[in-house]
């Protein structure tokens, strides 16, 4: 099989929109995307909390004092939403982690 070589720029346009098309998929529509080659699926999971603080270094008493100090932030919601992928074990090593763009569009729905 002969493959051709694309620019890198090509490359990171069709990954992202690729990517724009399935967070768009599942979670605007609230769907379960099958994705090709037996690579499994994903899906958007609604989880609990499981603390009710997040724990964050409070960083002007922290040059104050000299030594690190914590602050606890509550936490608003009961519930957080996880991008799920179910997949073979062969990609077991593969994750799929939403960044900026995807993570933003998660949290608003």
């Amino acid at each position: 099989m002969l493959y051709k070589k694309i620019d890198y720029s090509l490359y990171y346009n069709i990954i992202k929109r690729f990517f724009e098309i399935l967070i768009r998929d599942v979670v605007e529509r609230d769907r379960i995307v099958y994705l090709p080659n037996s690579m499994g699926y994903v899906y958007l999971e609604e989880r609990p909390h499981k603390r009710a603080f997040h724990i964050r270094v409070d960083n002007d008493a922290t040059k104050e004092q000299g030594q690190t100090v914590y602050r606890k932030v509550p936490i608003l919601d009961d519930f957080y939403k996880k991008l799920v992928w179910v997949r073979p074990t062969k990609y077991r090593n593969c994750k799929i982690l939403p960044l900026g763009y995807s993570r933003n569009i998660i949290n608003k729905n």
